[in-house]
């Protein structure tokens, strides 16, 4: 069982990464980015390096992460699940 509701990031290299833990998001943070000198990189670098230690919530740390992700355009969208379109139907008037 992963920490976190696993996100596939796609780096500028062409190579993607699950990352669902914050130890994978530090490894994630050493992958190649866009721009590693943009705000939100670094927060998310610094957030990941404090959860490893143990001073800050790991769930901050993870949606920092995937915050700068989606910043940089590299977060990679799911497709809907099968429930997801049941629930859907179900919903709808």
């Amino acid at each position: 069982m992963t920490a976190f509701m696993p996100v596939t990031l796609r780096f500028c290299d062409n190579r993607t990464m699950l990352v669902s833990s914050v130890a994978e998001a530090a490894r994630a943070l050493g992958q190649q980015w866009p721009d590693k000198t943009a705000p939100s990189y670094v927060e998310a670098a610094r957030l990941v390096m404090l959860a490893v230690d143990g001073t800050c919530c790991q769930r901050i740390a993870f949606d920092a992460l995937t915050q700068a992700a989606r910043q940089q355009n590299i977060l990679m969208a799911k497709p809907k699940s099968r429930a997801h379109d049941w629930l859907d139907a179900v919903t709808s008037p």
